[in-house]
């Protein structure tokens, strides 16, 4: 083979290489132990599923219907107990969150579920904001379709009142719930 032919092989060899090695190792990151890993800081839910309201109610009527969690996002924070300061801790995160948002947070909402002695007992001065929605507790069925609830996460719904994202972190980080938010925003119209 003359030089020529070599040389041009060489340089095809060099470029084509790393194509080809980066995608048999693509292909293969299961096989050789290698997490794809994800962007968002949020725990998602796949699949996606519609959020149920039913057994929510406000002052002993139905608080939310399936319509009303579909139009906006909407972090959803649930107490099943009393709310101390661990649960004041999310709702002020929430409400942060949502303020921080700038011109982007009119498309998402807030929404605190709990029993009707504690929901009364939320300050609504501070909490203008928030929808606050009863709960039957233990025994609704409102409850069993969150995964994670002991763990007491702030879950994430999109406009179409799908249940996709939830945080169980127990002091979750602002800044990257907000990235989360900016980036569903940015590629959704929806909301």
């Amino acid at each position: 083979m003359d030089a020529g032919k070599k040389s041009l092989l060489t340089l095809l060899a060099i470029f084509l290489a790393p194509v080809v090695l980066g995608t048999i190792v693509f292909f293969n990151l299961d096989n050789l132990g290698i997490s794809k890993g994800s962007v968002n800081y949020g725990t998602l839910i796949q699949p996606a599923f519609p959020a149920r309201v039913d057994g929510l109610m406000k002052d002993g009527l139905p608080a939310l219907k399936e319509q009303s969690l579909s139009k906006k996002w909407t972090m959803l924070y649930i107490e099943t107990g009393r709310c101390k300061q661990f649960c004041l801790d999310r709702l002020l995160l929430m409400k942060r969150v949502r303020l921080l948002m700038n011109e982007q947070m009119r498309r998402v909402r807030t929404v605190f579920v709990s029993n009707k002695e504690v929901t009364n007992h939320i300050n609504k001065e501070d909490n203008k904001d928030l929808v606050t929605a009863q709960v039957e507790l233990p025994t609704s069925t409102f409850l069993k379709q969150f995964p994670k609830l002991e763990q007491r996460p702030i879950y994430l719904l999109d406009p179409l009142g799908n249940l996709m994202m939830y945080y169980p972190q127990d002091k979750p980080n602002a800044k990257k719930m907000i990235k989360d938010l900016k980036k569903l925003l940015k590629y959704s119209r929806l909301g």
